[in-house]
């Protein structure tokens, strides 16, 4: 049986002190601090029991992406993705 997830309604604020009113909401994280927000939510997502048993399906011709086709563990790949991402 397969089974297809869908993650939706992820929210993650981000509160940095400032004393510049006049910031824009883009300029609140660096590049660095959002690379870190991406590694740490990915971790977080992987060690979530819901998709300890779910799948991720690459299917045939993905090498163009850099995926080789298969079934993959979930919480495996998120981990590999965080890992990779990480500076």
């Amino acid at each position: 049986m397969k089974s297809t997830t869908n993650i939706e309604n992820l929210n993650v604020t981000i509160n940095i002190a400032t004393n510049n009113s006049t910031t824009n909401e883009s300029e609140l994280a660096n590049d660095s601090e959002k690379m870190e927000l991406l590694v740490s939510t990915l971790r977080i997502i992987a060690e979530d029991p819901y998709f300890a048993d779910k799948k991720l399906v690459i299917p045939d011709k993905c090498e163009k992406y850099g995926f080789s086709e298969g079934n993959f563990e979930l919480p495996t790949m998120l981990q590999f993705f965080a890992d990779m991402l990480e500076e």
